[in-house]
């Protein structure tokens, strides 16, 4: 993992414990909406280049080309889709909000930070966070199967 995607997550979520709650917007998405954008990050029928919908800001062209051979090479080794569990919503500051996500199917990814922003009025997940979801869910693939089949 990057060491400065890991303390942006540390950040927020000393952020997240050590304010009140009621410095914040009342505002979080919900479960659903969270899992929903995590389902559409990890969908590989969804080009990663078109994902700038719940993606703030949307992925380079390099990234995006990056995560759709991941994508494509867990869909044809059959690790997809994921189920994916979140919890833990909680307000953060400057239209943010915070979430604990995990994700499973023949592989367990561990729990993990998920931060989303509101852009009018509609929550998104801010790059960095999607990066390291998909370099998760990429890596974590890797660990536990074994018989991995490239894409050509």
């Amino acid at each position: 993992m990057n060491w400065t995607k890991l303390s942006v997550a540390t950040i927020l979520a000393a952020a997240l414990i050590a304010s009140p709650a009621t410095a914040y917007a009342d505002a979080v998405p919900t479960s659903d909406e969270v899992v929903a954008i995590l389902a559409k990050l990890a969908d590989p029928g969804i080009p990663a280049a078109n994902k700038a919908d719940i993606v703030t800001p949307g992925f380079a062209p390099d990234e995006a080309e990056t995560i759709d051979d991941h994508l494509n090479r867990m869909n044809a080794a059959g690790l997809l889709p994921l189920n994916f569990v979140v919890t833990n919503i909680q307000p953060a500051p400057g239209s943010t909000a915070g979430a604990t996500a995990e994700c499973s199917y023949r592989q367990t990814t561990p729990p993990g930070p998920v931060v989303m922003v509101n852009q009018g009025g509609r929550w998104l997940m801010t790059h960095d966070t999607a990066w390291t979801a998909v370099d998760a869910f990429w890596a974590n693939a890797n660990r536990h199967f074994s018989g991995f089949v490239p894409v050509r």
